[in-house]
């Protein structure tokens, strides 16, 4: 029901773009939906993620298959909502919320869409609408999607199957300089953020640094 409700509001709301009469409030407002429709079914995901590696209930994959589709249809709607949004530039006088969500719509879109708002998402947290920390997730995140090291080291892939899901580090460009390169972005030490994930996820972080792009493709069984 409330999926339903969430299509409703964004056609609505797309009609008012159209007719250029969308207000600030009414982009406030639709905002905290995408929101709401991108950050549950991930949450659910990392719940059930850690249902199945850590509890071993592998009765929860056809659940988690699910989840991942959600997510999927969520962020294809999600980002036309963007698009709509941003046609004329970047709205001005948005609540703070609403710029952390063009963020994160923008991060889980796809490399085309991560590529197009970079320099955006740069001018975002230059402006102080977002921290300079999401900027450099965007960035590692378009690294990674062109098969590039990262800078932040923020990215991680995980594959496997059920009964034994493996979570790497994608190659990073500058390990020696790295605690201070996340630093002047304002983000913890490397360490802790891999005990983060650990906690979160339930698996433990594999960090190779002689490990290459091209070996860790193979290994998750992607061409390049």
């Amino acid at each position: 029901m409330r999926h339903q409700f969430t299509t409703i509001s964004i056609f609505i709301f797309l009609l008012l773009v159209f007719a250029g009469c969308a207000s600030t409030r009414s982009i406030d407002t639709l905002l905290v939906e995408v929101w709401n429709d991108d950050q549950q079914s991930r949450h659910q995901l990392v719940e059930l993620t850690k249902a199945v590696t850590v509890d071993g209930r592998t009765e929860l994959i056809d659940s988690l298959v699910l989840v991942n589709e959600i997510i999927e249809r969520n962020d294809t709607r999600n980002i036309k909502v963007i698009d709509k949004i941003l046609k004329s530039g970047l709205p001005e006088g948005l609540a703070e919320e609403s710029y952390k969500t063009i963020w994160i719509v923008i991060d889980h879109a796809t490399l085309e869409k991560q590529e197009q708002y970079l320099p955006l998402v740069y001018q975002m947290a230059t402006a102080g609408y977002i921290g300079l920390d999401e900027y450099a997730i965007l960035y590692d995140r378009v690294a990674m999607g062109k098969n590039s090291p990262q800078r932040y080291g923020s990215q991680l892939v995980q594959f496997g199957n059920a009964d034994n899901l493996q979570l790497y580090v994608w190659p990073i460009d500058n390990v020696e300089e790295l605690d201070s390169l996340r630093n002047t972005v304002g983000m913890s030490s490397f360490d802790n953020y891999l005990k983060h994930i650990e906690e979160t996820m339930g698996i433990t972080p594999v960090h190779n640094t002689t490990l290459t792009i091209e070996a860790l493709n193979k290994m998750r069984g992607k061409e390049q």
